[in-house]
């Protein structure tokens, strides 16, 4: 067990409030799943309260005070925590994946910048052949690049699209909001590939992942099937996280 497991574990018993109790449980049942190597069968639930819940809790124990602020500024870096402990910005889960597949009926796919490849790993549980690549640029400076989830090729972006062009699929997931890596998967997804292949960017418009420059080029396919999947991905903090179909 690391220090933030255990620290909130202290913070919990201490506090012992049923509505921080389940939003723990929420955290244990996702460390368990991804330290056994496997995907979470559903979206997580939201993690960390909205202002008048947390003031509702410091009101019911004004002791705790510290304890309760604590424990809530834990829930919202759990995605940080993600990041450092299991290399994941996002979370992949079957039922997300099951839309996405039953959705465009794809049977290969290619994941972009997949760092441990949590959501090839996903669609290859529902039967879909898929390519897992990465630079693994960041994996030299973290020590979670040598506990990937599926097997992942190491290509460039543009270069994995040349490549593997044919894919039913192309994702992408937290690609990142600096740099020109997310246009230039753009640009060589429009010169190399058909438009049988469709392309999705998983992250936070404006906001967390991708450039600003990409989302003024990108165009958006607002359709029922885009909208019907995004019910099953519920991001779990204050991050907007959505599913976004690009051509």
């Amino acid at each position: 067990m690391d220090d933030f497991q255990k620290k909130l574990y202290q913070l919990q018993a201490e506090v012992s409030l049923p509505e921080i109790d389940s939003q723990v449980r929420e955290i244990k049942k996702i460390i368990a799943t991804l330290v056994n190597q496997q995907v979470l069968k559903v979206a997580p639930a939201k993690l960390g309260f909205e202002p008048d819940i947390l003031e509702t809790l410091l009101k019911k124990r004004p002791q705790d005070k510290q304890s309760i602020l604590t424990i809530n500024n834990m829930l919202n870096n759990f995605r940080s925590y993600l990041s450092r402990k299991f290399g994941l910005w996002s979370l992949a889960n079957l039922g997300t994946a099951r839309a996405i597949q039953e959705s465009y009926h794809f049977q290969t796919g290619l994941e972009l910048m997949a760092g441990n490849a949590y959501w090839s790993k996903a669609f290859s549980e529902m039967g879909v052949k898929m390519i897992a690549t990465d630079s693994f640029v960041w994996a030299k400076s973290s020590s979670t690049g040598n506990k990937p989830f599926f097997p992942t090729k190491n290509y460039e972006a543009t270069q994995a699209i040349k490549k593997y062009a044919n894919v039913d699929l192309i994702i992408c997931c937290w690609a990142p909001n600096f740099g020109k890596g997310d246009q230039q998967i753009l640009k060589t997804y429009r010169n190399f590939c058909s438009s049988k292949t469709k392309l999705l960017f998983i992250g936070e418009k404006n906001g967390a992942t991708n450039t600003s420059a990409f989302w003024k080029e990108a165009v958006e396919v607002n359709s029922k099937v885009i909208k019907r999947i995004n019910s099953t991905f519920s991001s779990f903090d204050f991050i907007e996280e959505k599913i976004y179909e690009i051509k």
